[in-house]
């Protein structure tokens, strides 16, 4: 039962956001934690709301600047050099021609858009492997939650090479992000793209790792999705094996 608060509690609020890029000063919206109702969770912790959720939080996952379209979400750098700045500015900020306000209530178009904006600034300004991989993954949610498969997959998969750039090159923050999450969502991630003799690979690292004590949510889950990538793994052979025969 809602509480007497809830019901008069706007589930948006403001966030106030300062544009490391042409310091304009606004506010964004985010959705109250209490007002966050998934579904479910899934197996790489994206969530599924209801298809009429509108206080869906991953529309707010990007923040986008209304005077210079710069976009970004928390896990970006928090500086930015004035090669990176003049180079948003003329792909970016020059080019902007229609006005959509991002920062009131958005729909799935407007969180679209607002994300592409984003990983096309990421790229542009060469952002770091794991804020690429997180905004891709929550991109690949985003489409989970309208059943746009092809989509789905198509950013899960950057979000997985992602993932393994910054585990490859050291390019996280431990003290922020885990390396056992980073390789649990590599294995993950591989699976539900069908890879599963490399998705088999990240689950061993993780379950065999030295910190596997102090993370055995990520060991736990790891041993569940090794089980289920090897049950996919023979079921596919099976349907290979029935097509030849």
């Amino acid at each position: 039962m809602n509480r007497k608060s809830d019901l008069i509690l706007d589930p948006l609020y403001d966030k106030k956001e300062q544009c490391i890029l042409c310091n304009h000063s606004f506010t964004t919206k985010k959705v109250r934690s209490r007002f966050v109702k998934p579904k479910q969770i899934d197996s790489d912790f994206g969530p599924i709301f209801a298809p009429d959720e509108k206080n869906n939080p991953l529309f707010y996952y990007v923040v986008v600047c209304p005077k210079c379209s710069y976009s970004y979400t928390e896990d970006f750098s928090k500086s930015i050099s004035p090669v990176a700045k003049k180079i948003i500015v003329d792909n970016i900020s020059s080019k902007m021609n229609d006005i959509i306000d991002y920062s009131s209530n958005r729909d799935f178009a407007t969180a679209e858009r607002a994300y592409k904006l984003a990983i096309y600034c990421g790229q542009l300004i060469e952002e770091k492997s794991i804020s690429m991989a997180k905004l891709c993954l929550h991109l690949g949610w985003l489409y989970r939650n309208v059943t746009n498969k092809e989509e789905e997959l198509r950013f899960i998969k950057f979000a997985a090479q992602e993932f393994e750039q910054a585990y490859i090159n050291s390019q996280f923050d431990p003290a922020k992000t885990s390396e056992i999450y980073i390789l649990y969502m590599i294995g993950e991630l591989k699976r539900r793209l069908g890879l599963h003799q490399e998705a088999v690979r990240f689950f061993s690292a993780v379950i065999n790792h030295p910190d596997k004590l102090r993370y055995p949510k990520y060991v736990n889950l790891a041993r569940k999705q090794w089980k289920l990538t090897a049950e996919e793994y023979r079921s596919n052979l099976s349907e290979v094996s029935d097509v030849s025969d």
